[in-house]
């Protein structure tokens, strides 16, 4: 089957869910946080800000909207390295997405294998300052981003309008704490491991003003004692690829 992308709509659609916990006052509703909810997601964003260094190996999905009004799913494979204060690799590979990511310390590398194109820029000090710079000034898209920062818990929860505990539910074989929230934007949902080791293992966002209200999920497995050696996050350019300045690539690229 043949189809067509509304590369617009996709576009719109991933910016919305790249941003979606940041609120707008336009659609300010009365805040109805409850305790329970509220308590397990700031745990859980203690818990990872605490971790040294961790891999997350994961499965993520997009919805877009083709001409017909059809919903598509994309699927990428992602995988993220990490050891603080300073240090990232990730790399996503699927439908939209071949793209790999090295943060040293002192530069942002973003490599599209597919495209056989590479950039560079000068990074902050550490990985959340690198994130809200490189995300924001090179519009770079990365839902679900807002769990790599050590202050996840604020990000998170943000002028949210509600929060609730739904059930103990299970992931993967994993017994998890299944939490939902709403903010101006969207609903979303995570789904936190139970027990000494509250990690997120499943995590939706589903837009709430965009027609056919399309989604990103994300399911997550973690290993929070690897063997990492810091050559991982150096990046060597591939034979042939050729470097170009951030700056230049549009959205559509």
């Amino acid at each position: 089957m043949h189809y067509r992308l509304s590369t617009s709509r996709y576009l719109l659609s991933v910016y919305l869910i790249m941003f979606s916990l940041i609120s707008s006052s336009v659609f300010a509703e009365e805040a109805d946080i409850e305790p329970k909810a509220d308590k397990i997601l700031k745990q859980m964003s203690q818990y990872l800000a605490g971790l040294k260094q961790f891999e997350i190996t994961a499965q993520s999905t997009v919805e877009t909207v083709i001409d017909s009004g059809q919903k598509i799913m994309l699927e990428h494979a992602n995988k993220v390295v990490i050891k603080r204060p300073n240090k990232l690799f990730a790399s996503r590979l699927g439908d939209v997405a071949k793209q790999s990511f090295y943060y040293d310390g002192k530069s942002l590398t973003v490599n599209a294998q597919h495209l056989g194109f590479y950039a560079s820029v000068d990074a902050h000090p550490t990985l959340s300052e690198t994130l809200d710079y490189t995300l924001t000034k090179f519009n770079i898209t990365t839902p679900g981003v807002d769990l790599l920062h050590s202050d996840s818990y604020e990000r998170l929860s943000n002028e949210l309008i509600s929060a609730f505990y739904v059930s103990k539910s299970m992931i993967n074989g994993v017994e998890c704490h299944h939490l939902a929230f709403r903010n101006s934007e969207v609903d979303w949902q995570i789904w936190i491991q139970t027990g000494d080791k509250p990690l997120p293992v499943k995590y939706v966002i589903n837009s709430r003003w965009i027609t056919s209200s399309p989604s990103y999920e994300v399911n997550m497995k973690w290993n929070i004692n690897p063997d990492i050696s810091d050559s991982l996050f150096d990046f060597i350019p591939p034979k042939g690829a050729e470097k170009i300045d951030l700056l230049s690539v549009s959205p559509s690229s």
